[in-house]
């Protein structure tokens, strides 16, 4: 709100004193105005505050302005001119959570376009059981409710997991935290081992350290060896400004013997163990390679002393609608589009769909529909193609497999219709059919009764 004289000033003045929370946002979604009492409840100055441009996505990180610049953000339909009452988690300078309803007022132009949206902040008991909000602004007030849940239980504010499988691995990404051993992270393609290798290497010791990723599947064999051996000899001051911390080796699977061999040994040095951490990661359980002798007895129990399961997708259901929340609202972030949840009937697709790239499809899938729609929300128009085949496909099930006949009653057929394409070919005549099927004359006719063939008239050879 821009200072002026008189009355507007004392105005201002007013609000600005109030102990009952105001802000302003406009239309491009920059804060405006941010009064006492919301410096009070949320510990952020004004002067932090005001000028911040706001996206509709949870952040929670309590030490910057942007998180709850955020969750300040209203919902697209907002500056569509409808007024609205929001179910939502705030998140203080301190770090603690309030359970709030934000009411935002849209103020229309005098072409009834949104020029300002005030809102008004009233604390409350649980915002994500409130029955005014509509399904996706619950479906945003529950994600906010999960990252801060997990934030304060974890410290993972980035992944959104409460499914039991899911919450297994969270505890076990707590225990790797306050270790430097090697972990192996086995699950199918797409299923986030990479992100949660980064999740343990920025909350540990080494988050000062560089994450060094190498897919084992994809590097030519020469290359590797040279990379790794480079890493460990601690050869990396010309082309790494800090000094690697984490060495991930993705589809490691893959790695030849005689990599897997300069890695043992290497370990086996204390220096290097302390100061690069090994972890791994596979699309399947590495004692398959064991047990068929293509990887190293030593290696294996090496890279598997912490071997966490990240479970694939279609075992997540019930993480399933606030993971495309999630990746709904990062694209979001710093766009001018806002998108603020997914239209009716949307989320049931994605049940019904079987997700065989797991969060990687997912993300994509999003990502797509982002870009194709022209509404506030995600729309099954905006779907991909390759979405709707897929789930096409799964409605009309798997193809039914041919009943399998005695080779005997097989073979009967077989040689029944090959006689008979021969006679078609040779218009009956039974001359050029032997012919035709290396036989002598004699052997076909003998054929023919013995398979209960008949035909017409012969022609005159």
């Amino acid at each position: 709100m821009k200072k002026g004289t008189g009355r507007h000033t004392r105005l201002e003045t007013r609000l600005s004193s109030l102990d009952t929370p105001l802000f302003l946002i406009d239309a491009s979604r920059k804060v405006l105005f941010f009064n006492q009492g919301c410096e009070k409840i949320l510990e952020w100055s004004a002067d932090d505050i005001i000028g911040q441009t706001c996206d509709y996505a949870v952040d929670t990180d309590p030490d910057e302005c942007e998180s709850v610049c955020n969750l300040l953000c209203p919902p697209p339909e907002v500056f569509q001119g409808n007024r609205s009452e929001v179910p939502r988690y705030l998140l203080t300078h301190g770090g603690k959570t309030l359970p709030c309803v934000i009411h935002y007022n849209p103020l229309l132009d005098e072409h009834s376009q949104t020029k300002l949206v005030l809102g008004i902040i009233d604390q409350i008991e649980e915002p994500h059981t409130l029955p005014i909000a509509s399904p996706s602004q619950q479906l945003h007030a529950e994600l906010a409710a999960l990252r801060l849940s997990l934030r304060n239980r974890f410290r993972f504010s980035t992944v959104v997991a409460q499914n039991d499988a899911m919450q297994r691995t969270l505890r076990q990404l707590e225990l790797a935290i306050h270790s430097n051993q090697p972990i192996h992270f086995c699950g199918e393609s797409g299923t986030g081992k990479e992100h949660l290798a980064r999740v343990i290497h920025f909350e540990s010791d080494q988050r000062r350290k560089i994450f060094i990723p190498l897919e084992c599947d994809k590097l030519p064999p020469r290359e590797l060896k040279q990379t790794i051996g480079k890493i460990f000899e601690r050869d990396y001051e010309e082309t790494m400004p800090l000094e690697p911390g984490v060495l991930f080796l993705s589809h490691v699977e893959s790695l030849a013997r005689d990599i897997q061999e300069l890695i043992l040994s290497k370990f086996q040095s204390t220096t290097v163990k302390d100061n690069v951490r090994l972890v791994t990661a596979s699309s399947f359980s590495l004692s398959e390679l064991l047990d068929q002798e293509l990887i190293l007895p030593e290696f294996y129990y090496l890279v598997t002393t912490m071997e966490i399961h990240v479970p694939p997708l279609r075992e997540r259901k019930e993480d399933l609608e606030l993971l495309a929340q999630h990746f709904l609202e990062n694209e979001n972030r710093y766009q001018e589009k806002q998108v603020s949840g997914f239209a009716p009937g949307v989320l049931s697709l994605f049940h019904n769909y079987f997700w065989p790239a797991n969060l990687d499809e997912l993300t994509k899938i999003i990502q797509s529909a982002f870009q194709s729609t022209s509404e506030v929300v995600i729309t099954q128009e905006s779907l991909p193609l390759r979405l709707k085949t897929g789930i096409d496909a799964r409605r009309l099930g798997p193809s039914l497999s041919p009943v399998i006949k005695s080779l005997e009653e097989t073979l009967h057929q077989v040689e029944v219709e090959h006689i008979l394409r021969a006679l078609e070919q040779s218009k009956n005549n039974r001359t050029e059919a032997a012919r035709l099927l290396g036989l002598t004359r004699a052997k076909l006719y003998r054929r023919m009764d013995a398979l209960d063939i008949s035909c017409g008239e012969e022609l005159q050879s």
